[in-house]
């Protein structure tokens, strides 16, 4: 499983280039913790399409209709990450032992799950890729930035909890000052590894319905791109961590990591979390995180923090609306 995330560590004479997962990140200098204070006084209003009827939905429409439920919900995010860790190297190495501090940026996307501004991204978006490199590592401070599609108007978020073997982030943004915020309603997906899998109500996703992708494509902005679900689930051993995957052929890339995967009607299916891209073909794969799994780790991050994050869910595949 390879993930795909650019980054550019500048440490003294030292370069290192990460290939991992979607979602683009380069380091910069240090610098201070940006103010939690929000970017700006004024009312800001969700600008959203008029969708009020979905009786002309046709193949041809369906993913400018799901555009139109599902963006208003989704924000790209800007994370800079201040960290320290202790420099290792040896007797050969003269800074061997030292803390050295750093910074890292991302681009990347993530949806709104309630009215209380509670986002779904990532954990790589928000922490570093492969930790347990970096000896002593202690992350010093967290600036997160987001804002909606076609929007410059950005708000400040926090992090909640994350899972890193699980690639899940809970943040919550400050939505003081929004007016009309928009929240995602997930396909109450059956895991297919359960019991209930096999019963006639179970709710399944089926190889080639609609997949459509929506995300902060290599930073230039929230875009969409249209699939198929390719398989409805897929298995990888990530370092011994079974994790479970949708694959689809919609076109994810860098900055993709953390956005809504939905199906033909607005409902979300899963959460983008990687990419693999093979040499012996010039297609990509794209893979999303379940809803199930997303769902099943809301619950548990709720029982674990005393928390009360809210979920929309529907178990028929169909237009909800949840403004």
């Amino acid at each position: 499983m390879k993930r795909i995330l650019k980054s550019f560590i500048f440490i003294f004479v030292f370069a290192l280039v990460v290939l991992t997962v979607s979602c683009s990140r380069s380091l910069l200098p240090n610098s201070s913790n940006g103010s939690l204070t929000e970017s700006t006084g004024n009312t800001y209003v969700i600008k959203t399409a008029n969708v009020d009827s979905y009786s002309d939905v046709t193949d041809t429409n369906v993913a400018s209709v799901v555009a139109s439920i599902v963006m208003p919900s989704t924000v790209e995010i800007s994370c800079t990450l201040n960290y320290s860790y202790t420099s290792t190297g040896g007797y050969f190495n003269p800074f061997s032992g030292r803390t050295v501090s750093s910074s890292s940026s991302s681009k990347a996307t993530g949806f709104i799950i309630n009215e209380d501004g509670y986002v779904l991204t990532n954990a790589h978006v928000v922490t570093l890729e492969n930790e347990s490199n970096y000896r002593d590592l202690k992350y010093t401070s967290r600036e997160i930035k987001v804002n909606f599609a076609d929007s410059s108007v950005t708000f400040n978020a926090e992090v909640v909890t994350y899972d890193t073997d699980l690639d899940l982030c809970v943040l919550r943004m400050n939505i003081t000052d929004i007016e009309n915020l928009h929240y995602v309603t997930f396909l109450n997906l059956t895991d297919p590894t359960s019991d209930d899998y096999y019963k006639e109500d179970a709710v399944k996703l089926y190889y080639g319905e609609t997949a459509i992708v929506i995300g902060n494509a290599n930073g230039y902005g929230i875009s969409v791109t249209r699939g198929v679900v390719s398989a409805p689930i897929r298995y990888f051993n990530d370092n011994g961590t079974i994790v479970k995957a949708i694959q689809t052929d919609a076109a994810i890339n860098a900055g993709n990591s953390g956005g809504p995967l939905s199906n033909a009607y607005g409902n979300i299916i899963g959460i983008n979390s990687f990419k693999i891209v093979t040499s012996a073909t010039s297609e990509s794969m794209g893979y999303a995180i379940p809803s199930y799994v997303v769902l099943n780790y809301i619950v548990k991050v709720n029982s674990t923090l005393n928390l009360q994050i809210k979920t929309y869910v529907t178990n028929k595949s169909g237009y909800v609306k949840t403004e």
